[in-house]
């Protein structure tokens, strides 16, 4: 509760008066506070230290310092190279599990995008009187740009939130009333840039060295909405040549990088890492640093390389290559492919909705288990066992059936969890693999079902 008051305590030699003070505290009740002008129960949360370095922040007030960012500012063609540079490496910072505040939002460009259309904007800023930096870098070529870095984070904040990973533990799904380019279909986001690679190829102010360094920076963002894209209605097929032309295009963006910008200059301005404090958000945030533009082209190599790897994957019926990959990938890690967003797509492709691998029936993992294990097929198995079968109730066909199915599927799966929630489950499924186990002995009196996740409950 904030209140008034006439007597404010009067500081002397870095000291209060205690007599003011006691007076100004008579009319307080018991649960009563105390705030200084423009002190918010935010910051007095944010003092609170919870020891996850990705939230704890201390008190830190708004630096009112920063010169007032403009959207309509004319910029060079190397000065929209870098932003969209950097904008690549808020994407990247928020997948490595970041918040969106923190990464992409603190890109102010992200909340002009209304200001810098060009159906809206004033004729005057259509007349570019410095022939250097002609508007339509702002309005055609960047405006695209940041419409497919959010599309990206759309549809990869859809694959995220299908629950294989967890929000908060994984990836942070908070959007803070910000809009993603939800409302744009995918084709709408693709013309948009088709249109503003049109302009670049035919703009005679811009000259050639920076005309293909920003085609290439616009085909890249291209790309990996397509690539996204196809990934959420499971096209694996178009993964391979989406992958590779996007291989090729960071090869020639990392071979001549745009220099960085001055510190007057309204690029530098475009970012700013206390924006987060300004959004809706459920916890306090404070700035970060975001990574080295080369780091940012490294993570980015190592998710196409996953996306590559699925990909190969997709195309391979066995249950059993999918668990030596998975078990490669925790004892053999590979850098930069780790990401919550990768493990996501391999689980989506693993099992969802009912389907294995995107193609087959439950039933696939049955008979994957007792060909890739026992070498029999699993109706030969199943004859047998009905043929032995001699208990009063009927034969649980079903419950055999659900049982390996869930544990199969769970154990391959496993293999792209984070590591403690895979520690958990090898520890809550060594259980039912050992009564699957019992059960299979009295079906057979032999027991031919082994425990294949007893090992892994060591890592």
């Amino acid at each position: 509760m904030s209140r008034p008051y006439s007597n404010r305590p009067v500081e002397v030699n870095g000291t209060y008066d205690s007599a003011i003070l006691n007076s100004s505290f008579v009319d307080m009740k018991p649960g009563a506070l105390l705030f200084d002008k423009d002190f918010s129960l935010h910051d007095a949360m944010a003092a609170f230290k919870i020891g996850e370095p990705r939230f704890d922040s201390g008190l830190a007030l708004l630096d009112d310092s920063r010169p007032p960012f403009d959207p309509l500012v004319p910029l060079l063609p190397e000065e929209v190279c870098w932003m969209m540079d950097r904008a690549l490496a808020c994407e990247m910072a928020w997948h490595a599990g970041y918040t969106l505040s923190q990464t992409v939002f603190s890109f102010l460009y992200v909340h002009a995008l209304p200001d810098i259309d060009p159906d809206t904007i004033s004729l005057s800023h259509h007349h570019d009187s410095d022939r250097t930096r002609p508007f339509g870098l702002v309005s055609v070529v960047l405006r695209a740009s940041v419409l497919g870095l959010l599309k990206c984070c759309d549809l990869a904040w859809r694959e995220l939130v299908k629950g294989d990973v967890y929000d908060s533990e994984d990836w942070q799904s908070e959007k803070c009333d910000v809009p993603m380019s939800e409302t744009y279909p995918v084709s709408r986001i693709l013309g948009i840039l088709d249109e503003a690679c049109i302009w670049v190829r035919n703009s005679s102010r811009v000259r050639s060295t920076w005309r293909t360094a920003l085609s290439d920076r616009l085909v890249l963002r291209k790309t990996l909405v397509e690539l996204f894209s196809a990934l959420l209605s499971k096209d694996y097929f178009r993964l391979r040549p989406l992958i590779e032309t996007a291989r090729v295009m960071l090869q020639h963006i990392r071979a001549s990088p745009p220099p960085s910008p001055r510190p007057c200059s309204p690029a530098a301005r475009a970012f700013d890492p206390q924006f987060p404090r300004i959004l809706v958000s459920a916890i306090p945030l404070h700035p970060i640093q975001l990574p080295e533009q080369s780091k940012v082209w490294d993570t980015l190599a190592g998710l196409l390389d996953s996306l590559e790897q699925l990909s190969i994957l997709i195309g391979i019926p066995d249950l059993s290559t999918w668990d030596v990959v998975g078990t490669l990938r925790i004892w053999q890690p590979q850098p930069n492919q780790s990401l919550a967003y990768v493990r996501s797509a391999f689980q989506s492709a693993i099992y969802e909705n009912g389907i294995i691998l995107h193609k087959y029936v439950q039933k696939h993992a049955l008979d994957c288990f007792f060909m890739e294990t026992l070498q029999i097929p699993y109706d030969s198995f199943i004859s047998s066992s009905q043929t032995r079968w001699v208990g009063t109730d009927s034969f649980p066909l079903r419950h055999i059936e659900r049982t390996i199915t869930e544990l199969l599927v769970g154990r391959v799966k496993s293999h792209w969890y984070n590591p403690p929630r895979r520690r958990r489950y090898c520890m809550k499924s060594l259980f039912d693999w050992h009564q699957l186990y019992q059960l299979d002995a009295i079906l057979t009196g032999v027991g031919f079902i082994s425990a294949p996740v007893a090992n892994d409950v060591v890592e």
